[in-house]
């Protein structure tokens, strides 16, 4: 259980590379990725998971990494906004292809995904096989992103982009599903007994990264390699119990967003009458939209009010 995502949780020294000097705060979800949610949402704000009844406009950034650092990971996220997340999400593209880059850019959200974990004391309790491999993933993912080797290894990274669903034959679909694929932000470290990921949800964008995988060829189609490739609208394959893993991701945000007060539910509802151009051509109608032609009047009880960002 993740205790708490503070920005007052502070590192003295550099998380990456130790350096006393200058820590600064730092999104671990890359700061574009907000400011599209909100720019494209019915209100203009965002609720966090763990406060849902709080309204905010920006994401976790806890003081974590020295200026140089900071400057590492800001030019790998200008390249990956301006010549992939945009272009993807915005749909002015089907596929992008990318060059050495597009894999710097997703280790580096899943090293900061998992060393923030580890350091709020989201990691207690998982055991000690997998304690192992996480301290040798951030060790390569490190080491890669100063060019120190070649590529993770078998810490892989896999990138997927989801769209909405127009129709379903599985049970127990959450009735917030297209809410969640759709707009949702996410970052978890999940676990078996012979196996970890780190997960970082972007929008419709999803990046896994592999701590421990055992069956890294029941992933097709969605490993980002080291020099270059496509990535967009392609054939992939997933197994099974990540799409499990998913949907459950998605009721956990349902029972979130449950906790809104009425008193809050009243707020969100006169912003949207305020502006309600703006709602009616936001994507968060949108996507709401999606879950109402899926499942009827009843998506309405698994709504997500304002968009909800899910740590």
């Amino acid at each position: 259980m993740v205790k708490r995502f503070s920005n007052d949780i502070g590192f003295s020294n550099c998380a990456l590379c130790a350096n006393s000097a200058d820590i600064q705060q730092s999104h671990i979800i890359p700061s574009f990725v907000y400011e599209w949610l909100v720019k494209t949402s019915a209100t203009g704000f965002m609720r966090f998971g763990e406060t849902p009844n709080l309204r905010v406009q920006d994401g976790w950034k806890p003081k974590m990494f020295c200026g140089d650092c900071e400057q590492k990971f800001a030019l790998l996220e200008k390249r990956f906004a301006d010549n992939c997340f945009y272009p993807i999400i915005n749909g002015e593209k089907a596929k992008i292809h990318y060059e050495t880059w597009m894999l710097k850019f997703a280790t580096s959200v899943s090293w900061r995904v998992l060393r923030s974990f580890k350091a709020i004391g989201g990691l207690d309790g998982f055991p000690p096989n997998i304690l192992d491999a996480v301290e040798d993933a951030l060790s390569i993912w490190k080491a890669f992103l100063f060019d120190e080797v070649p590529h993770p290894g078998r810490h892989e990274q896999h990138l997927i982009l989801v769209d909405g669903i127009e129709s379903i034959s599985l049970q127990n679909v959450p009735e917030n599903i297209n809410r969640y694929l759709l707009r949702a932000i996410e970052i978890y470290v999940a676990y078996t007994p012979d196996s970890a990921i780190t997960y970082a949800k972007m929008g419709k964008l999803i990046l896994f990264g592999f701590i421990e995988n055992p069956h890294p060829r029941r992933w097709k189609g969605t490993k980002i390699n080291a020099n270059e490739g496509r990535f967009g609208v392609n054939d992939i394959e997933l197994p099974s119990d990540v799409g499990e893993f998913i949907m459950d991701r998605a009721r956990r945000a349902a029972e979130r967003t449950k906790q809104i007060s009425e008193k809050q539910r009243d707020r969100i509802t006169e912003t949207y009458r305020k502006d309600m151009d703006r709602a009616a051509d936001s994507e968060t109608i949108r996507a709401m939209t999606h879950d109402v032609l899926l499942f009827g009047d009843s998506a309405f009880e698994a709504t997500q009010g304002e968009n909800d960002e899910s740590t």
